[in-house]
This record gives C-alpha cells, sequence and structure tokens, in this order.
C-alpha cells in the first residue's frame, strides 16, 4: 500500500511537471531524500506527526492516527516572479491540491521568511493536519 507521504509528493510531481514555465522543473521530494545543493525551486514534504489516537475511533471501533504534514517551498527569483512571489504562488498551488484531493485543514497561515544560511531563497511553509483511518483508508478533518 502507498502510504500518504508518497501519494501527497507523487501528486505534487504531476501538478508541477504540466506547468507551461520554470515551475515545470520543482523538485518535490520528502525532506530527509537528498538532492544537488543549488537546485530550485523546490518543495519538501515532512511528516511531523503520525500517532495513535487512543480516545478516538470510528464508529466500527477501528482506532485512528493523527497525520501532520508540513510542506516547505524554496525559491530564489524567477522570470515570472521575484522571489518572495514565487514561494506564495508554489504554496497556492500546493494548497489547492491538498484541499481538492485531501480532507486535511491546514494549521495556521503562509509562513514566508528568507531561508536561514542564503538570504537569495526565500521559504514558504504550510502545515496541515488530519486523522486517518488505516483500516477504512479514510482522511478525516481534524
Amino acid at each position: 500500500m502507498i502510504s500518504l507521504m508518497n501519494q501527497i509528493v507523487t501528486g505534487l510531481r504531476e501538478v508541477f511537471e504540466v506547468m507551461d514555465n520554470n515551475y515545470s522543473k520543482t523538485i518535490i521530494k520528502e525532506i530527509y531524500k537528498s538532492l544537488p545543493k543549488g537546485t530550485y525551486p523546490k518543495i519538501t514534504v515532512e511528516e511531523i506527526d503520525n500517532s495513535e489516537i487512543t480516545n478516538r475511533s470510528t464508529r466500527e471501533g477501528e482506532q485512528t492516527t493523527l497525520l501532520s504534514y508540513q510542506i516547505t517551498c524554496y525559491s530564489r527569483d524567477m522570470e515570472e516572479y521575484d522571489y518572495i512571489d514565487s514561494v506564495k504562488f508554489m504554496a497556492d498551488t500546493v494548497n489547492t491540491y491538498m484541499n481538492n484531493n485531501y480532507k486535511v485543514q491546514r494549521l495556521g497561515n503562509y509562513v514566508v521568511i528568507p531561508y536561514i544560511s542564503d538570504n537569495t531563497i526565500m521559504t514558504c511553509t504550510l502545515r496541515y493536519s488530519c486523522v486517518y483511518d488505516k483500516e477504512n483508508n479514510l482522511i478525516y478533518k481534524n
């Protein structure tokens, strides 16, 4: 069975690959997978919580899991946009994909800040959370 993390990474790759601009070359990967340095734009996906919910179960008694993901977009200046507008465009694309394909709740607003070790790179972080019923393969909003 494919994991939700793999589904998100694969789905986002498909969304960006069909774009008619520099974003078609966006690298989308799990955060701990290796990547050549200096490759932008890119998006990392990280599972930040995967814990069983013991006080909540479905009507049939199946246990559910709390899943949380952090998706971070990185960009330098692009032909179409400067680096701030670029990461916002990427974040909007990610958010549209997540809302259209998964019942996940976005936690908070976009967080746009310069990359800590290189201020020519801008980052935009989004966090999502959901409750997952593995037995029935269903996702519920938190």
